[in-house]
């Protein structure tokens, strides 16, 4: 399992917009390549970290599913002005994304 996390940040002034659009992204765009609402969260920052640092979290189970969904992700129709529209409250060039894996200490040792 993985955690792959979407980078933003956001221009002064436009973190809650910003938010607010991400979660109707959620609901238009990940919800249609597979993504359900359990396995995506978004945070941003707070003690630490940046006012404007946002992250968009997605579980998956492998580097597979992820080039799967992006490549999804081009053919939802709501997409190309969800990216417009995140273009004009993010700063420029802060996107990108981190894959991570997810490590389960659960299990006993034996």
């Amino acid at each position: 399992m993985y955690v792959a996390r979407w980078h933003l940040t956001a221009r002064f002034g436009h973190k809650d917009d910003c938010l607010k659009l991400l979660q109707r992204w959620e609901i238009d765009v990940a919800n249609r390549i597979g993504w359900r609402p359990g396995s995506i969260r978004i945070v941003a920052g707070g003690i630490g970290a940046g006012d404007t640092d946002i992250e968009l979290e997605v579980r998956i189970d492998g580097l597979d599913d992820l080039e799967s969904a992006w490549r999804d992700m081009a053919a939802v129709p709501y997409q190309a002005e969800y990216q417009k529209q995140l273009s004009e409250l993010i700063v420029a060039g802060s996107s990108r994304w981190t894959v991570h894996q997810i490590v389960d200490f659960s299990t006993k040792a034996s």
